[in-house]
């Protein structure tokens, strides 16, 4: 590029590249502390899944929010031979779920659906 054109068309710096330290900059602490804490609860679902369903679990988080009663939507793909053994597992997943300190502290709403393989 020459140097009469801005390498950004809207002229701004490289950290417009990176929304997640433009999104630092908006953020109060509590809110940056809250996504923290979604990811951590997002982690823990994942592997609390994986030691219900089996190693090919798959998590997507769909949405989180920083406070409130529920704190995000995780989307888990688990693998499915049949339904009695599907729900097995979602009654172990869902223990495992309702008696973990930190799932209890920041409860997601979880959609279970089969993996598609």
């Amino acid at each position: 590029m020459s140097g009469i054109l801005p390498l950004r068309p809207d002229g701004g710096d490289e950290r417009g590249d990176r929304p997640d330290i433009a999104l630092q900059q908006i953020l109060t602490e509590e809110q940056r502390l809250g996504r923290w804490e979604v990811r951590a609860a997002e982690w823990r679902a994942l592997e609390l899944a994986r030691t219900a369903f089996g190693p090919d679990v798959r998590a997507t988080l769909l949405g989180m929010r920083h406070r409130g009663e529920l704190r995000g939507l995780l989307k888990l793909d688990v693998p499915f031979a049949d339904m009695d053994l599907h729900r097995e597992r979602e009654v172990a997943f869902l223990g495992m779920v309702g008696a973990d300190p930190l799932m209890t502290r920041v409860p997601l709403v979880f959609v279970l659906g089969p993996d598609g393989h």
